[in-house]
């Protein structure tokens, strides 16, 4: 067995301890920068709104447990032994197979952000991850249970169509869940800095304009990772009609502070608004 062999071996093996440090690790680094420099002042009571926000990261986490019996990179070892999937057709060096997953899954999960903006029943179960009335680091776990799941199913087909590595895939998600954390952060990053980040990655506040209470802003800059996908569809926006102090977050029609409360955010995609 090779050195890279061996560590995809110890990636694959640790991988929950490394999902879940490299999470922890980079959560609390934001939460102190968003304290140290934030981007826009809090309007609310935020310990309020975040702590609902990791009680929801909580109940989601139980929920794939109890209804998914499989973690995705089960599903890519199981594609790889009976070769299945489109990357395990063809041959070429395992960066460029890393590589080419990370590229294709993140287009994968650009293309179901717009899927759940455009479909009614999809967007309001998606629009709990809206309704937030401020945008920071803990926004960047609030989801709905329902979405959580249909997302682990949504990653789960890719993986056998696709065929990535089991390495490449809990690498993906690792970067995934650092990039949510990372673009729904309060922190105020340098114009310059922000404008030469952005030429590759989705910045906070490219993304914060996805977050703003107006229709055509919150139907822009759906990207994840890459900021390509947005523009190589249109979907990219440069800045807020409002600009980013004075725009409003959120969405019009849940504008009450009950909005915020735990069980009132599990009833929203029930409530016709």
């Amino acid at each position: 067995m090779n050195e890279m062999t061996q560590f995809q071996l110890f990636f694959i093996e640790n991988e929950m301890i490394l999902r879940l440090s490299s999470f922890v690790i980079l959560f609390f680094i934001l939460m102190g920068l968003q304290q140290l420099r934030p981007r826009r002042l809090s309007e609310q009571a935020s310990w309020y709104r975040q702590v609902n926000n990791i009680l929801l990261l909580v109940i989601n986490i139980i929920a794939v447990r109890i209804l998914v019996p499989l973690a995705l990179f089960d599903v890519a070892i199981y594609a790889s032994e009976n070769n299945i999937g489109l990357l395990n057709f063809v041959e070429m060096p395992f960066l460029i197979n890393v590589a080419s997953t990370l590229i294709i899954f993140d287009l994968l999960i650009y293309i179901q952000h717009v899927i759940t903006h455009k479909i009614n029943f999809l967007w309001r179960i998606h629009r709990v991850h809206h309704i937030d009335r401020e945008i920071d680091v803990t926004t960047g776990i609030r989801f709905h249970p329902f979405e959580i799941v249909l997302s682990v199913f949504y990653k789960m087909s890719a993986v056998i169509l696709i065929g990535p590595a089991a390495f490449a895939i809990i690498l993906y998600e690792i970067l995934l869940n650092a990039a949510a954390l990372f673009t729904h952060s309060n922190i105020l990053i340098n114009p310059k800095l922000d404008k030469y980040l952005r030429v590759f990655i989705v910045t906070p506040d490219m993304h914060r304009i996805h977050h703003s209470a107006t229709k055509n802003e919150t139907d822009s800059n759906y990207g994840n990772i890459l900021s390509s996908w947005d523009k190589l569809f249109k979907t990219y926006r440069l800045l807020p009609k409002a600009g980013y102090d004075d725009m409003v977050i959120g969405l019009n029609e849940f504008r009450v502070p009950a909005s915020g409360q735990l069980l009132q955010i599990l009833k929203t995609p029930f409530i016709s608004r």
